[in-house]
């Protein structure tokens, strides 16, 4: 497997999938900038490999965006920032009819937003190189609706595979391929924010028998950013143990 691009953004890049979508990436060889909210978790990575960059930055804010990445714009970026609140202030289950627009757009601006903000930033050096790799970590919820996931969630994620298709078509021209990825449930802190006892009760519903782990998806990243997904553009792979199986 060849992967061309020397250098890769990873946004969420301090959370559980981001760190192992780190680890690999630098154990490819590539200069890595990982950029999240807080960083401190990516520093014990940082330390064993030279070539990972921690770069704090809200991505809630088109002025952070474009004054903190600017200059560390990379030949692939992986958009994989994501945040899914279940409960309000109170521990109540937010539903639609008490989520307040203000719930509703903090959901949308991390979760679909920065993935443009960051995408528009990269694009004109991918286009000038006539290369580049974008890879959107979407989620299962968008084929499904989840089981747990709230509706800003869940509809910020379809939001990311018609990003995803329509920029695909927009960039394939310069050489630029664009495809998602839909993780299933994946041990992460987003999947440990509810009781152990309904986490058991997904793992009776996947065919793999267990929670994906955060190496099931930065494999997968990695082989899209790859020469062995050379002809992959638009399109979402399915990564979930079997748990959902439909078109």
């Amino acid at each position: 497997m060849q992967i061309d691009g020397k250098s890769v953004m990873i946004t969420g890049g301090c959370g559980g999938i981001g760190l192992e979508m780190g680890r690999l990436f630098a154990e490819a060889g590539k200069d890595v900038v990982l950029v999240d909210a807080k960083i401190d978790a990516g520093a014990a990575l940082a330390d064993r490999h030279k070539n990972i960059r921690l770069v704090q930055c809200d991505l809630a804010s088109e002025s952070e965006i474009e004054s903190r990445l600017k200059p560390y714009v990379a030949d692939m970026l992986i958009n994989n920032v994501g945040i899914s609140p279940k409960f309000d202030k109170a521990g109540n289950r937010v539903r639609t009819w008490t989520m307040t627009l203000d719930q509703w757009n903090t959901v949308m601006t991390v979760n679909v937003t920065a993935h443009f903000l960051c995408t528009r930033l990269h694009l004109p050096r991918m286009m000038e190189n006539k290369y580049g790799r974008i890879v959107n970590i979407a989620s299962y919820a968008a084929r499904t609706a989840g089981y747990q996931a709230a509706v800003h969630y869940t509809t910020s994620k379809a939001a990311i595979l018609g990003f995803t298709k329509s920029l695909a078509k927009e960039v394939a021209p310069y050489g630029i391929l664009v495809n998602a990825v839909n993780p299933g449930r994946i041990e992460t802190a987003m999947t440990r924010d509810v009781s152990q006892e309904i986490n058991q009760a997904f793992v009776s519903q996947i065919p793999a028998g267990r929670l994906g782990l955060p190496t099931d998806i930065a494999k997968v990243a990695l082989f899209l950013c790859s020469d062995l997904a050379g002809y992959m553009t638009g399109t979402a792979v399915e990564v979930n143990g079997g748990l959902y199986v439909g078109p």
